[in-house]
């Protein structure tokens, strides 16, 4: 088990987390949001281990309870288990944990249940958790991850302790990836295209759809800007392989035209897209009204695509709209 520093950046929220433990004022619920890769989960299972563990520093790392978690086999920490298409949870494993929350803590004080990626999470699920979490045992903690906090109903918000997670610094981005042992000229690349986004700079070096995903990016933004209809219709036919590619696809476009309308107005802006280059070039061809409208039509492509559109169809579109907008 690492230790709680070596969780980079987001401080403010380690401090919060660090003072309701010392004061012994832990909340019973947590949430913590923010885009896929920032350490929400990583953080959520810090705080049960500093919950579970029986040594002096929390978590320390050494004593049975820390053991078991490495292991992934502590009796006290449940991890719901998504179902469904959608990735929901179903009624009868929350109805499992509503039942299992009077059971005392098999090796300490504590027992936690965590939600993971609840975006998804159905209405009815929630409402079925909620006089758990409203008046749960003094022994029990719960934990839940999404993107964004609204997903979840107010009623349930209301009840637990709302924690943002954000991109680190880039240097912190740094240090945590050398730490995982890459070399600097992966680092380079990595945070080149996702910035102070830990996990997602890992996901970029492990994965080689993903790097490949980014490069179609920026050839579709270069294509953009030559006009060069042809080879961006090709590169949206590549990035429309499949559902999750198409996806990234667009969220690398919308960040880079985000860069280009920032870049417009402030040349030394910070730049959160894959392509600082290729923004720059696109932000000395676009007014503010194609940029609103290329936006637009990056929407209607999200719209399509979580609609089961033909894939090849909505990108091509995707692309005639923005030749036809600069």
């Amino acid at each position: 088990m690492e230790k709680a520093h070596t969780f980079y950046g987001n401080h403010a929220v380690q401090q919060a987390l660090e003072q309701m433990l010392r004061r012994d004022r832990m909340a019973h619920g947590f949430l913590f949001y923010g885009d896929p890769g920032l350490g929400k989960k990583t953080l959520a299972l810090r705080t049960a281990a500093a919950l579970l563990c029986s040594g002096t520093e929390k978590p320390c790392g050494v004593c049975k309870s820390c053991r078991m978690l490495q292991k992934q086999t502590h009796p006290d920490l449940t991890i719901a288990e998504h179902s469904g298409k959608r990735g929901s949870f179903s009624v009868e494993t929350v109805c499992r944990i509503c039942a299992d929350l009077a059971t005392p803590p098999n090796e300490g004080d504590a027992k936690c249940y965590a939600f993971f990626d609840c975006d998804a999470m159905e209405t009815r699920t929630q409402n079925l958790l909620l006089k758990a979490i409203e008046e749960p045992p003094d022994h029990t903690y719960f934990f839940f991850t999404v993107r964004s906090p609204a997903v979840l109903l107010p009623t349930v918000r209301s009840r637990i302790a709302s924690m943002a997670l954000m991109p680190v610094s880039e240097i912190d981005c740094r240090s945590a990836l050398l730490a995982h042992g890459c070399s600097p000229e992966d680092c380079d690349q990595a945070i080149g295209a996702f910035h102070g986004n830990i996990g997602a700079c890992l996901d970029f070096l492990e994965n080689e759809t993903i790097r490949e995903t980014v490069a179609l990016t920026k050839s579709a933004i270069h294509s953009i800007i030559k006009k060069d209809e042809y080879t961006l219709l090709q590169i949206a036919a590549n990035a429309a392989a499949d559902r999750a590619r198409a996806q990234l696809f667009l969220t690398l476009l919308d960040r880079t035209l985000r860069d280009a309308a920032a870049l417009k107005y402030d040349p030394n802006a910070a730049v959160i897209g894959c392509d600082a280059d290729g923004a720059s070039r696109l932000a000395a061809r676009m007014t503010a009204a194609s940029g609103q409208t290329m936006h637009l039509a990056v929407d209607r492509a999200y719209d399509a695509l979580q609609a089961n559109v033909n894939l090849p169809l909505a990108l091509s579109a995707l692309c005639a709209a923005w030749m036809d907008t600069l």
